[in-house]
């Protein structure tokens, strides 16, 4: 049997997160300077969040950069490690990335605090 998906139920707007988190954060941050990163090999961007405490959820993140260029491709994740620490990780898991390939990407996190 082919692998089939059935057709999904959507909600856009504003209201999808109301009573769910009790706090959110958007973060906006610039990477500057960026060491090359091997394959399979993982950098590690860490960021001062004030308020975020551990068991916050990071529930998504973006960069501006293409990961996937036919050479070379990578994953963003974004954890809070500590209080008032999130971590970006890029995972560099086809090819490498030279030294800077993501100088001047914006990373954008939205992070929520669970309220069960």
């Amino acid at each position: 049997m082919a692998n089939t998906i059935g057709t999904p139920t959507v909600a856009r707007g504003t209201k999808q997160f109301q009573g769910v988190f009790s706090e959110m954060w958007t973060v906006v941050a610039t990477i500057s300077d960026q060491d090359a990163i091997a394959a399979t090999d993982t950098v590690r961007f860490s960021l001062t969040v004030p308020g975020v405490l551990l068991g916050d959820i990071c529930i998504g993140v973006s960069l501006t950069n293409d990961l996937s260029d036919g050479t070379d491709q990578a994953t963003v994740t974004a954890v809070v490690t500590a209080t008032d620490t999130v971590v970006v990780n890029v995972l560099a898991d086809v090819g490498q990335y030279a030294i800077d390939d993501l100088n001047n990407a914006v990373v954008r996190i939205l992070i929520g605090r669970p309220t069960w």
